[in-house]
């Protein structure tokens, strides 16, 4: 493996198990002040730590849970295209979204940019396209 790899695929595994663990202000540690979201990739872009800190208020809120489980990484220089299952429950039903994302991380191991591409689901009322 590409020792140049190891970040990214570090950076991902790390943004999943802090994630999953509820542990807030290390997950936001993960990510580089200019980072850049795309997620979806359609909705407006978002810029920076406050919005690291919107997604994970957005998404954690009464009635909304969500665990994520990379089922693929594959990395190549300083990126890796991740195939993410979100297992989510949102006020009482169960709903299991794929993704596919694409990951960019520095040369410090911050994350710099993510672009996730997921169909929403249409029974779901959701934000996804708000900034």
């Amino acid at each position: 493996m590409d020792v140049n790899a190891q970040p990214v695929r570090v950076a991902v595994e790390q943004h999943c198990a802090l994630w999953n663990a509820r542990r807030q202000s290390e997950w936001e540690g993960l990510f580089a002040a200019d980072v850049t979201f795309d997620d979806p990739v359609g909705a407006p872009t978002k810029h920076g730590r406050d919005a690291v800190r919107a997604s994970w208020e957005r998404s954690l809120t009464p009635g909304r849970e969500w665990r994520l489980v990379p089922t693929r990484i594959v990395v190549c220089g300083e990126e890796a295209a991740v195939v993410m299952r979100n297992e989510g429950t949102l006020h009482g039903r169960r709903v299991d979204v794929e993704s596919v994302e694409i990951w960019k991380v520095d040369a410090a191991g911050l994350v710099t940019a993510v672009r996730a591409y997921f169909e929403p689901d249409p029974e779901v009322q959701s934000d996804y396209f708000i900034s």
